[in-house]
């Protein structure tokens, strides 16, 4: 997992081509980091130019309090699905041993398990406080790999040393204030 830190590394990718081999698919991505200090507080909106191909790129950048709670928020939805999960599952078995014949009233919750599971267990690992502003519309770019575990499996070999233009479409945030004097 990433760390959460009072600066984050924003990796903007670019996806420049996707090759097919056989059944295969490989990703080719251009990568650039741009360092940023987090807002103390709530969210900031900008804009990072793109140094493959010149296009502006709105991202969302949430403050380290806010970037946490949402990894905390994936991490209880992933917990909280497999704790159901195995409850169902257990209750499912005793079912079918019972010979009751309702195993199948816990299809239903169990498909709603899984379903919540999935998304955390993507998103989880990936969560660093950025993300695009549209989902939609913004072409071959995101702050995060297609397939994270494999772009961390194998990374590229290295960003691309570009110096970064950040636009911000919000004034500087005011400063946090100063501890109390002892």
């Amino acid at each position: 997992m990433q760390q959460i830190g009072p600066r984050v590394g924003m990796r903007l990718i670019h996806m420049t081509h996707t090759e097919h081999r056989g059944s295969d698919t490989y990703h080719h991505y251009r990568i650039q980091t741009a360092w940023v200090d987090r807002p103390p507080e709530g969210v900031r909106t900008g804009s990072l130019r793109c140094a493959t191909c010149g296009d502006m790129v709105g991202f969302r950048l949430r403050s380290r309090a806010r970037a946490e709670a949402r990894r905390g928020l994936w991490l209880a939805i992933g917990l909280i699905a497999a704790a159901a999960l195995a409850v169902l599952i257990v209750i499912t078995a005793r079912m079918i041993s019972s010979g009751s014949g309702d195993e199948s009233r816990t299809l239903v919750p169990a498909a709603l398990a899984v379903v919540a599971l999935i998304p955390s267990v993507i998103l989880l690992p990936g969560e660093d406080g950025v993300s695009l502003i549209r989902l939609r519309g913004s072409g071959p770019h995101a702050f995060k790999p297609m397939k994270i575990r494999a772009a961390w499996s194998k990374p590229a070999a290295t960003d691309r040393p570009v110096r970064a233009e950040i636009v911000f479409h919000d004034s500087d945030p005011p400063a946090a204030p100063a501890p109390p004097a002892p």
